[in-house]
């Protein structure tokens, strides 16, 4: 597996930092990986129009087309939500206006070796999410379906429905609790007691609710906000 990463910052200095703490990193644990810099939002998605990149460290404030327009452009234009965005700033004040845009992690400049590394292990538990399945029975067969590609369950009267990024849904007899623990490694959030979310397609998330990537609305039991809260922020700062 070659990981192809992009670096877009208009300071050449802070994309050289990146890059060597990069190249340290995985040196380190003997992964292929290639890696590409871009000074302006604009050479950036010129290039997202040709070519896939896995993860992306974009600064907020580029000169002409800011990193926040650069996620707009790729998560609906390119309808891209596989590419995994890094947001590095030197303000802290952006972080809940781009939850939006799903990054992965957000990192206050100056960086350091330990912000990267941990932005890297967060890659990898999501690839290994892209490798697990999910199975269930209905009936007398069984069934499979990515783990990546789910965007949550929910029960309905005795059976759980199973609801997927491309619009698909199926239902079957399982308890919530079981397949929690089925998927709770993958970055699954229990938010109440009839509905585990998938954290990949959260478009935003509110105290009493989250909004999903395809505009559903699931609520948030109360007894579980705070928990829900605390899990979320530490996902995204990748301590999970």
């Amino acid at each position: 597996m070659t990981i192809r990463i992009a670096i877009c910052d208009d300071e050449l200095c802070i994309c050289s930092q990146i890059e060597d703490i990069l190249i340290d990193i995985l040196q380190h644990i003997a992964v292929k990986f290639e890696i590409e810099v871009f000074c302006s939002g604009e050479s950036l998605c010129k290039e997202l129009e040709k070519r896939d990149f896995d993860i992306i460290f974009l600064d907020i404030e580029l000169p002409m087309l800011s990193g926040i327009e650069v996620s707009h452009y790729i998560r609906n234009n390119l309808k891209n939500e596989i590419l995994q965005i890094v947001y590095i700033s030197a303000k802290k004040g952006y972080a809940m206006e781009l939850f939006e845009y799903r990054p992965i992690n957000f990192l206050v400049k100056p960086l350091d070796q330990e912000k990267v590394a941990k932005v890297i292990d967060k890659y990898f538990i999501i690839t290994e999410q892209n490798n697990h399945v999910f199975e269930y029975k209905r009936r007398t067969e069984y069934y499979k379906v990515p783990m990546s590609e789910i965007l949550y369950f929910e029960r309905q009267n005795r059976k759980v429905k199973i609801y997927t990024k491309d619009g698909e849904s199926d239902e079957f007899y399982e308890s919530m609790e079981n397949i929690y623990v089925n998927v709770k490694n993958y970055n699954f959030l229990f938010i109440h007691k009839s509905i585990i979310v998938n954290y990949q397609f959260i478009k935003r998330i509110a105290y009493e609710e989250v909004v999903m990537i395809d505009g559903t609305i699931l609520p948030i039991s109360q007894s579980r906000r705070k928990a829900i809260k605390s899990m979320y922020m530490k996902i995204r700062k990748g301590e999970i």
